[in-house]
């Protein structure tokens, strides 16, 4: 699996974990800043709440994987720069990359991460979804506490002025 590892960091991302015996909670507490009110995304598409699923619905499907590796982009800021969608679009198209490239055929794959879906330039919520395979959901939809996922993984996640960190979880078995 250092193979794995090696492939994710030539993809691009700045850090790469393997994380075996994996047990994710979802958790209520993160689940309710998604509402209307604390979140634009609310209702608006599959990977947010209720498109995605109720708590227990989303811990159901995670609960079926042990396995996974934690991917993490760090972009240094410029001063002035705030293109935090673009640098968000950038890891998340990345991650797509990795996915086919490396697990595509080869594994059961189900992949959460920082922002949600970006392949649609408007989701078609509540209509079907026409991208389901490539799909991404988001761990804050899920409830999934990121910085205690990188704490587990040891790699360093923190709100910081001069950077930003865009971390996804590949879950396979």
């Amino acid at each position: 699996m250092d193979e794995l590892v090696r492939f994710a960091l030539s993809t691009g991302f700045t850090h790469a974990v393997l994380l075996d015996d994996l047990t994710l909670e979802c958790e209520e507490r993160l689940r309710e800043y998604c509402n209307p009110k604390g979140c634009r995304n609310h209702g608006n598409n599959w990977v947010c709440p209720p498109g995605c699923g109720t708590l227990a619905e989303c811990a159901e499907k995670v609960s079926a994987f042990h396995r996974g590796i934690l991917l993490q982009s760090v972009s240094v800021l410029k001063p002035l720069f705030t293109d935090y969608r673009g640098l968000n679009r950038k890891h998340n198209l990345r991650l797509r990359e990795f996915i086919e490239k490396y697990c595509a055929g080869q594994m059961d794959v189900f992949t959460l991460t920082s922002g949600g879906c970006i392949f649609c330039d408007t989701c078609t919520y509540p209509e079907p979804c026409v991208k389901p395979d490539i799909r991404m959901n988001s761990l804050s939809a899920y409830g999934i506490d990121v910085g205690k996922l990188c704490e587990k993984a040891g790699l360093e996640y923190a709100f910081q002025p001069d950077r930003v960190y865009y971390v996804a979880l590949t879950l396979f078995n």
